[in-house]
């Protein structure tokens, strides 16, 4: 039987889940997985959003989805004009069956904010657990040729877009400024974490390069540069080039994919650049430690190879999860232990093709897999407690209503699938064809 490698797995997903596109995929825990789960649509394409204002037709999910411990469910979506917007849905999870109070167009193309910026596109986003939201915006520079590059941006209870760094604003005490160039954002109770590409500012002598900057109570003025590249990784020769997908926690815990570059003495084509997930705490800067483990050269060197996956997590008490790749071989690690692997048998079947997941807050891990058992392949959402992987949904699976059953699960593309109470939000395609939000709630 033949493996899916992490590459051929999202392609399969990107395919099979009905016109989603993907944007940016050991020692117990002590909790215990809720006694099962009740699953219920949401909102599926077709439907409008905010049919009171913008009235916004979905045509497809662009695949993010969060939930926040308030009840609000934030997901972003693409209309026939290709007009990408940001929603949240207030959700009414105390009743029998789950129904929409309020929905919101939260951020669209075009949208004007508070800074006079005309939006062209939103990129990274994330949202705090009281639905706050974190968005790197690109301005549209046909409106104003000094709304150039992308910003940080923040809105609070549902109040607007402020920004927080733009292109061409001072950081690190004034001896740098943005280019307006950002990547993943990772957000949690008004502590932010981004990473920026900046310049020098003025006759400042620092050097361009890409920082990982932390943003405490989300305030510019105290900021942190938390490591940069160039920086060595530690216990190994090799420097920090560009960063990745991140997460962090309540308590500065945080985990961040890295592409690296050899930086020995000694020439080594066959692991000149790789691509790490390491960990660290913002009280801790330039203390970075690799999460996923080297793989030391054949000559004793500590040059790092192999392949860290896809978005590794940060749970509540520190512990990380991630994927890994050595071939076509797909590892699931929590810290350095491995809990999953391809080619292992689970509840339902195979294991195949394994995604990253969203930590919940009492410890447990939420995560897909693909599986194949009497020679069909599907899919199966898991929740793994320490000691067992408990499966959730499966594709065949029928939803609480009964109606048509599941064919693919799209779980992974952000860090906020799961809020405190254990309840889920995803997206799913079924067997009619259409494509729905999917909000999960524990028994």
């Amino acid at each position: 039987m033949r493996q899916f490698n992490r590459r051929e797995f999202i392609q399969l997903t990107a395919t099979a889940v009905g016109g989603i596109m993907l944007t940016g995929c050991g020692s117990g825990g002590g909790a215990s997985v809720p006694n099962g789960y009740r699953f219920y649509r949401i909102k599926g394409n077709g439907a409008t959003v905010d049919p009171l204002g913008a009235s916004f037709p979905i045509e497809r999910f662009y695949g993010s989805a969060h939930i926040s411990s308030n009840g609000i469910i934030s997901f972003d979506a693409m209309d026939p004009n290709k007009r990408r917007g940001l929603f949240q849905l207030g959700v009414d999870m105390d009743a029998f069956r789950p129904k929409i109070l309020w929905e919101r167009s939260a951020l669209l193309a075009g949208d004007s904010l508070d800074d006079g910026r005309v939006v062209s596109t939103f990129k990274s986003y994330d949202v705090d657990q009281r639905g706050n939201i974190a968005a790197v915006v690109d301005a549209d520079v046909r409106h104003h040729e000094e709304h150039y590059g992308a910003g940080l941006y923040v809105e609070y209870e549902q109040q607007g877009f402020a920004p927080l760094l733009i292109a061409g604003q001072e950081l690190n005490g004034g001896d740098m400024k943005s280019s307006g160039i950002f990547g993943d954002v990772s957000f949690v109770e008004k502590s932010i974490m981004t990473h920026v590409h900046h310049l020098p500012a003025n006759e400042s002598r620092s050097t361009s390069k890409n920082s990982l900057l932390h943003l405490p109570d989300g305030s510019l003025a105290a900021s942190r540069i938390l490591t940069s590249s160039g920086d060595l990784v530690a216990g190994t020769d090799h420097s920090v080039s560009a960063f990745g997908l991140m997460d962090h926690n309540n308590y500065g815990d945080y985990t961040v994919g890295v592409a690296t570059t050899h930086t020995g003495l000694q020439a080594m084509p066959e692991a000149s650049s790789s691509h790490l997930n390491v960990t660290g705490n913002v009280n801790y800067p330039n203390d970075m430690q690799i999460m996923t483990a080297p793989f030391p050269a054949a000559d004793g060197s500590n040059a790092v190879s192999g392949e860290g996956g896809y978005g590794s997590r940060v749970g509540p008490a520190a512990e990380t999860y991630s994927l890994l790749d050595v071939g076509d071989e797909m590892t699931l690690l929590r810290n350095d232990q491995p809990i999953l692997s391809t080619g292992e048998m689970s509840p339902t079947g195979i294991v195949r093709a394994i995604t990253t997941g969203s930590a919940g807050a009492d410890g447990l891990y939420y995560y897909t897999a693909v599986t194949e058992a009497d020679g069909g392949i599907g899919m199966t959402l898991f929740a793994y407690d320490g000691v067992s992987h408990v499966p959730l949904l499966a594709s065949g699976d029928s939803l609480s209503e009964g109606d048509a059953t599941v064919a693919q699960i799209l779980f992974g593309t952000t860090t906020k699938h799961v809020d405190a109470g254990n309840r889920l939000v995803f997206l799913c395609s079924f067997s009619d064809g259409t494509t729905s939000l999917v909000l999960g709630l524990p028994s």
